[in-house]
């Protein structure tokens, strides 16, 4: 995948999509009502486009008494009959009382189109100072400027963590005030000096390849024989503007006008524009049409100080962006005030237009209008906006966005998605094949896709949502009424928590299917030992699998699940995943348990388990049988069978003890289950 690509994958999971578990907000809520009720439908249908509109007068004022009669909105050069009409007046303060603009009253339902707010905060072209004050500008707009319907969202850049999502579109404006109070802390900023610096360190130690990871976003990057502070200022900047072209692509699907308010000191502007035009120049020109198409205003915070001009600093450069996007630039960081003021003035005081338009997937640019009757008046509106086009018609980048939308969100854009169970689990503490996914999926949910051509995908996200890695196979799910059909996928991480999904997603429709769990992969152990996550098992024989995505660090390789009896340490033709969290007294359950140990060790290990009562604090033994050992240098993997006991339905934590009888070194590890009253023929069978 292209760097850019994921990026725009990025911000399009981050900004998007509620991945942070709170309910949406008004205007996400009415901007799902608006939409196709059942998206992935090929006809057409009839759907509520609207539109954000700003109008002012000859001196910048903002116009409070149209009425919806007085505009003419044209659709591709057609004017079009508005259903919808809104209007929202903040209050700002006047010199005089009959000047006053009185505020809007909050309506009883949810508004259409809500005020949009990016606090941008720049690491990357900035100073200690900049930094400073861009906190203490970003605390004073949250804390003046902001009503309680905004919606708030936070974006940081730097060197070389790049582009991040601080913060969803929230009304949670406590939230967003803790978050930015914390701006300026150390390990919170970056700038491209610093990646600069550490490029030299390294270049000076041989190792000049894995110095300038940002170089990767701009292909094809120059072979750099040594430092060049020239080359690596392009390089450092082309990689800046691709993230805002992300983020740009990313916020298009957003409803309404977003004001992007940057604090930054910019790019100096004779690396954008020299004396002639540069790829650079090109890149920077399109990342302007980009935040123009998506309908955002960039308002900028110059925080090199105060400047008169100077084309050697960033300053021209903001101004530039501000000007071309239709935001405000101010030039003295020293007295921000103002700056906040014009920004809340010019966002507070808009109209919203809505009329019925007739979706067809067809992927067209329809171009947009808006027009005032009375003269006078400058009015600014979005430009523009994209039909939606059927999914076999994607390109890959949208393919891939698509993906990342149904498997991290919780109410993803284009569809409601299937779900299932999956476990997650770790296998080793190498660095290769040292995650297992499993997954067992009901055929019932798949009915949608039998006898259609499908992908089957598996992933793995870190901390900041990128994709650390991704396999993929396509397969035909078999006309059948009940049963299931069962997946395995064998990925290589690094240590450290992932977010990990399985997608099953229709080729033709997009309709997906999608289940998801965390884990923890952890890292080497110098001494002692180690249980890991066990993997419970069932007896099937002749079960359905789909094709696995067998072992192999880095690649994509299909192997079937017979032929990993091996590397799994169980028969998948006697056994398949039981990724549920429901146990049943009375029946018995297989396991494959592993247990890290220091390299080359030979410790002698008992394995006990029992159930821990969360009511009464009791611990209950557990009956446990190994029926398979097996070794290697780092770790021991032991295939057994436990039997539930007659308890009480209830909650119960289930205990694993591994102890080594020689050093007496001892690990445990817990899982939570509900045990439930009925037990079925086969043990867990159903």
């Amino acid at each position: 995948m292209r760097p850019i690509a994921r990026f725009a994958l990025l911000v399009l999971t981050a900004v998007i999509v509620q991945t942070t578990g709170q309910g949406p907000s008004p205007g996400a809520a009415f901007q799902d009502a608006a939409r196709l009720q059942k998206p992935l439908q090929h006809e057409v249908a009839v759907t509520l486009k609207l539109i954000q509109v700003f109008v002012t007068d000859k001196n910048g004022k903002p116009v409070l008494d149209l009425t919806k009669d007085d505009f003419i909105l044209y659709d591709d050069g057609k004017p079009q009959k508005l259903t919808e009409f809104e209007k929202h007046f903040l209050s700002l303060p006047a010199t005089r009382a009959e000047e006053r603009i009185v505020p809007t009253p909050v309506p009883p339902s949810p508004r259409l189109l809500n005020r949009k707010f990016f606090l941008f905060f720049d690491f990357a072209y900035n100073n200690y100072f900049g930094i400073k004050k861009m906190g203490e500008a970003g605390l004073h707009f949250l804390d003046t400027q902001i009503r309680p319907s905004d919606e708030i969202g936070i974006v940081s850049i730097s060197g070389l963590r790049l582009l991040q999502i601080n913060l969803n579109l929230t009304a949670d404006h406590k939230k967003a005030r803790d978050l930015v109070a914390k701006i300026g802390l150390s390990d919170s900023s970056q700038r491209f000096e610093d990646a600069e610096d550490e490029y030299k360190r390294k270049l000076a130690a041989g190792n000049p390849a894995d110095a300038r990871p940002e170089a990767k976003m701009t292909l094809p990057a120059p072979d750099i024989p040594e430092y060049d502070a020239k080359e690596m200022w392009k390089l450092s900047a082309m990689t800046y503007v691709d993230c805002l072209t992300a983020l740009a692509w990313a916020l298009r699907s957003i409803q309404g006008q977003k004001n992007l308010v940057l604090f930054s000191e910019g790019i100096p502007y004779r690396v954008v524009y020299p004396l002639y035009p540069t790829p650079l120049t090109w890149k920077y020109e399109n990342m302007l049409k980009e935040m123009q198409t998506s309908n955002v205003a960039i308002s900028s915070l110059y925080t090199g100080g105060i400047t008169l001009g100077d084309t050697q600093t960033g300053a021209w450069t903001l101004s530039k962006t501000s000007d071309n996007t239709g935001g405000q630039y101010w030039g003295n960081m020293y007295n921000y005030e103002p700056f906040a003021a014009k920004v809340n003035s010019m966002t507070g005081s808009y109209y919203v237009l809505g009329y019925p338009v007739s979706e067809k997937w067809d992927g067209k640019f329809h171009v947009l209008k808006v027009e005032v009757k009375r003269p006078g008046y400058m009015v600014r509106a979005q430009s523009g906006y994209l039909n939606p086009k059927l999914f076999k018609d994607y390109t890959d980048l949208e393919k891939l966005i698509n993906l990342v939308d149904v498997a991290l969100a919780e109410r993803p854009i284009s569809q409601t998605p299937v779900r299932f169970e999956m476990a997650a689990l770790p296998r080793s503490t190498e660095t290769s094949n040292n995650l297992l996914l499993a997954a067992a999926i009901p055929l019932e949910k798949l009915r949608d896709m039998a006898g259609k051509k499908v992908e089957v995908v598996s992933l793995a996200f870190n901390t900041a949502d990128e994709i650390a890695q991704m396999k993929r196979t396509e397969e035909t799910p078999a006309h059948q009424a009940g049963g299931r059909v069962h997946f395995l996928s064998i990925l290589s991480v690094p240590p450290g928590s992932y977010r990990c999904r399985i997608v099953v997603r229709d080729l033709e429709t997009g309709r997906a299917a999608v289940a998801g769990a965390s884990v923890m992969v952890p890292g080497t152990i110098a001494t002692g030992i180690r249980l890991l996550p066990p993997l419970l098992l069932r007896p099937e024989r002749g079960a359905l699998y789909f094709k696995a995505h067998g072992p192999g660090a880095g690649s994509d390789k299909k192997a079937a699940p017979a032929g990993l009896k091996s590397f799994l340490a169980f028969d998948p033709s006697q056994y398949v995943p039981y990724p549920e969290r429901i146990l049943y007294r009375g029946s018995e359950f297989w396991a494959v348990v592993r247990c890290v140990i220091p390299e080359n060790s030979a410790p002698n290990l008992r394995l006990t388990a029992f159930l821990f009562d969360m009511l009464t604090g009791k611990k209950i033994p557990m009956p446990l049988t190994v029926l398979e050992e097996k070794s290697d240098k780092t770790s021991r993997t032991l295939f057994v069978r436990l039997a539930v006991p007659d308890v009480e339905p209830d909650d119960y934590t289930l205990f694993l003890v591994a102890e080594d009888e020689a050093s007496g070194a001892r690990s445990e590890i817990a899982c939570d289950f509900a045990i439930e009253d009925v037990a079925l023929k086969g043990g867990l069978g159903r």
